[in-house]
This record gives structure tokens, C-alpha cells and sequence, in this order.
């Protein structure tokens, strides 16, 4: 496994130690709730010395159907789980705003997290 993938792994497999279930890919299909990693808009770019790269990903946390009231609180707990169970290597940039996410015919409340690392190649 290369070390960009292994550092999306890495990333996933910490929230699912702390009871998230997580991906580190963009599934096929989804079974919320679930945080998926993914690439951000600035995936890979050139760190502060030679060799080192940032690497940016979103963590998508995404809430079970629910009201909207109970679907908030999940995605808010959600949300405050994630940020205990980040390793410390990796630095938080922003969570957006709740938003309606439509898959698989269905609407769940979701957020994303912008998360940045830096790494050796």
C-alpha cells in the first residue's frame, strides 16, 4: 500500500477505534452512520521541505435518517467523537455546515471535515 493510501487507512482505522464506523474510500453503497475519507480539493501538494507533502482529505460524516432534531444531535456527536478520535498528526481546517446529502434515493444529514497531514514520499 502506498503511504497516501495508508495514511487515509490509518486515519479510518482510528475513528473506527473509537466506535465511528468509517471507510477509507468512497463505498458503493452507504449504511449511515458513517464517515467516509476521501480526497479534498487540495489532495496532494508540496510540504515546507523537500520530499514532504500535505495531504488534504474530507471526512464526511453522514447521520442515520431520523427528524431533524435527533439527526442533528447524532451528526453533532458525531462530529465531537471525530475530533477525540483524529490522531494528532493530522491537522482540522474546518467542519462545515449540516447539509442534506442524497444517496442512494435517500437524504441523510451530513457534514465534512477538512483534515490536512503532512507526509514523506
Amino acid at each position: 500500500m502506498n503511504v497516501i493510501t495508508q495514511t487515509k487507512y490509518d486515519l479510518a482505522d482510528s475513528l473506527i477505534s473509537d466506535g465511528i464506523n468509517a471507510e477509507y474510500y468512497i463505498p458503493p453503497r452507504i449504511t449511515p452512520p458513517l464517515a467516509i475519507v476521501s480526497p479534498d480539493t487540495n489532495y496532494v501538494s508540496q510540504g515546507d521541505t523537500f520530499a514532504t507533502f500535505e495531504v488534504g482529505v474530507t471526512l464526511t460524516l453522514i447521520a442515520q435518517t431520523a427528524s431533524n432534531s435527533k439527526a442533528q444531535e447524532d451528526l453533532d456527536d458525531a462530529i465531537v467523537t471525530a475530533i477525540g478520535a483524529i490522531p494528532a498528526m493530522w491537522r482540522i481546517n474546518d467542519v462545515s455546515q449540516p447539509f442534506a446529502l442524497a444517496v442512494n434515493n435517500a437524504e441523510y444529514l451530513a457534514t465534512k471535515m477538512s483534515l490536512t497531514t503532512q507526509i514523506t514520499i
